[in-house]
């Protein structure tokens, strides 16, 4: 089957394409073996974890591989594959692909992406690679991997960052995708060590103070004054529910029109949900 340049609309299209035409057949651990050529950076990330959910409900997915050699090399799967060798695993239920060598890493690319299991910077160094090796534009690949060329162009922004300046993003914690897109803005403004500074002292923790971070550039002293002294009286915009601090509530999930959010107890559950009442516009 040629895939040179096959345009898919959807990640499930693509993936049913692409990877769940194989052979699946179960494989010898000892002849299985990671790829050097993977998005994900930290590939043992949470292995534990994943160890224990295969012990309890097996191996739910098989690891994707392809021929190499006398073996078989991992395609996509290989935390599954790290996981089931602390479980002590000898043999994995594998899917067997046979592509184009060029192709290999545009599937690993989709599988992780369909899990949500890649950092923003891997995503955005992963499709910054994706889109130089097969020369699309950014409307090209926001078509193959199913999303708005918006977001595609938004998440290229964060690989374009200098490597200083994403190690600096590391250290302060700063790893939320919406939060590193702002951080490319700032730094095209000039202001990106301002705004990490800010992000670590714990005044931009959304991409609502983030925006008002940008708003407050020609401020006045006075103007500042003003607003920091609305912001502190109950029940203003902006302000925080009495008594809890807005790191309290780190944004667990956020898929589509869902958002998860997670309280530190009842109590405190109630006075986000009586401030988010109080507070939160539909037109937001």
């Amino acid at each position: 089957m040629s895939s040179k340049h096959k345009k898919l609309g959807t990640l499930a299209d693509i993936f049913q394409a692409e990877s769940l035409d194989g052979t699946i057949t179960r494989i010898r651990m000892d002849r299985i073996h990671p790829s050097e050529e993977q998005p994900r950076k930290d590939r043992t990330v949470a292995v534990d974890e994943l160890a224990e959910s295969i012990k309890k409900d097996g191996l739910l997915s098989p690891i994707v591989v392809t021929r190499a050699g006398e073996g078989y090399r991992i395609i996509a799967g290989e935390r599954r594959f790290h996981a089931l060798t602390r479980l002590g695993w000898k043999e994995a239920e594998c899917r067997i692909i046979s592509r184009e060598e060029r192709d290999y890493y545009r599937i690993a690319i989709i599988e992780n992406l369909q899990r949500e299991n890649l950092s923003a910077q891997e995503e955005a160094e992963a499709l910054l690679r994706l889109k130089q090796q097969e020369s699309y534009s950014d409307a090209e690949l926001a078509q193959l991997v199913g999303k708005s060329r918006n977001y595609i162009t938004e998440i290229l922004g964060i690989a374009g960052l200098p490597s200083e300046a994403l190690k600096k993003c590391k250290e302060a914690g700063l790893e939320n995708k919406n939060l590193l897109i702002q951080a490319v803005q700032a730094h095209r403004k000039g202001r990106f060590d301002e705004f990490v500074s800010a992000y670590e002292s714990g005044a931009i923790r959304t991409v609502r103070s983030a925006r008002d971070f940008f708003s407050r550039e020609n401020e006045s002293p006075n103007e500042e004054r003003s607003r920091q002294d609305r912001a502190g009286q109950p029940g203003a915009p902006g302000s925080k529910p009495s008594g809890i601090e807005a790191t309290d509530y780190p944004i667990i999930r956020r898929k589509g029109n869902i958002l998860t959010i997670e309280a530190q107890d009842v109590k405190a559950a109630r006075s986000l949900e009586n401030w988010i009442k109080k507070n939160a516009s539909p037109a937001n």
